[in-house]
């Protein structure tokens, strides 16, 4: 009996071990667990917060970016003046593939850029006299400095960009034909469109459109009706054709204007194929070849974009915190 006894206290006791033992390593494992969720968890708002993503969301031919050049690059346009940096990166991104553009390709094309060159658009572009001082230059250096939040180096890159983009702005506006066919366009604009189909009749009756709008409370000053002079080319897409098609002193059917909320009536008062260009279809005409030289070096180049939407709101969140003040 006493064996007995005795055995039946030694397997309670072993039966009390196992479970002691098995509640250790419930235990164990769930604080393991909630351990390694804490330690996953801070490594996230480490890896999310303060670390900006390692990954690429932007290549421009042999250069790449991160989320956080991104961020910085946003920063920088904020603080000089671009807000729209501030509420989508896109703006940022946008900006430095036309930068690079500019550098692995805009560069070839014009004269090579140098130091001298750096320190005339800097002194130009901060508005500085051209015969200032070193110290007087310096001293703006370093107030442009501190309100960009760059570097010296990333500084120098920037107006080294803006060196080259004028320098191809002008040689494109060079290449610019003496003359060509451009036309001096009229367009008055209004929500009524009640008001707008009596305004084209009114041209169409032979009334000056300038003076119609003026007469219908639309305009105060006839010279707002004036548009200015265009090509066929650098008019507005959406109207291009319409207005193409007129002859002087035709008149456009009423349209929509670019909003959809508004309508608008063009006329054409003056048109000419052998005059000189008007200086402004001289500018006009050299932006349109900027903008086709970019997109075709985009295309040459290789653009890829790859943002995700955490990246997205990580750059938003880097500028607000850089720009708070």
């Amino acid at each position: 009996m006493a064996a007995s006894r005795q055995s039946k206290a030694f397997h309670r006791r072993e039966q009390q071990t196992r479970e002691e033992r098995v509640r250790r390593l419930t235990f164990l494992g769930v604080g393991g667990g909630l351990a390694l969720v804490g330690v996953i968890v801070v490594a996230g708002l480490v890896w999310g917060v303060w670390l900006p993503p390692r990954e690429h969301v932007l290549t421009v031919g042999s250069r790449s970016f991160n989320a956080g050049q991104v961020a910085d690059h946003a920063t920088f346009l904020v603080r000089t003046g671009n807000t729209n940096a501030a509420g989508d990166p896109q703006v940022a991104m946008d900006d430095l593939v036309q930068r690079e553009v500019m550098f692995q390709a805009g560069a070839a094309e014009v004269d090579e850029v140098t130091e001298a060159d750096i320190r005339a658009e800097i002194s130009e572009r901060l508005g500085m006299a051209e015969d200032a001082t070193d110290d007087q230059y310096g001293k703006a250096l370093g107030d442009y400095l501190l309100a960009s939040g760059i570097s010296r180096a990333e500084m120098e890159s920037v107006f080294r960009y803006l060196v080259i983009d004028q320098r191809l702005r002008d040689q494109l506006k060079a290449d610019v034909p003496e003359s060509g066919d451009q036309m001096d366009v009229l367009r008055v604009a209004t929500n009524d469109r009640a008001r707008a189909e009596a305004l084209r009749q009114a041209a169409l009756n032979g009334e000056d459109l300038r003076d119609a709008a003026v007469a219908a409370g639309i305009y105060t000053d006839r010279t707002q009706a004036e548009a200015g002079w265009f090509s066929p080319e650098t008019l507005p897409e959406r109207v291009r054709d319409q207005i193409n098609a007129l002859s002087v002193g035709g008149v456009s059917d009423v349209l929509d204007d670019a909003n959809q909320v508004g309508f608008e009536v063009y006329a054409i008062t003056s048109r000419t194929a052998t005059d000189p260009y008007q200086e402004a279809v001289r500018d006009q005409l050299a932006t349109l070849r900027f903008g086709e030289y970019v997109e075709a070096k985009r295309e040459e180049l290789g653009v890829t974009e790859d943002l995700s939407d955490s990246e997205r709101t990580w750059i938003l969140d880097q500028v607000r915190r850089a720009t708070r003040n």
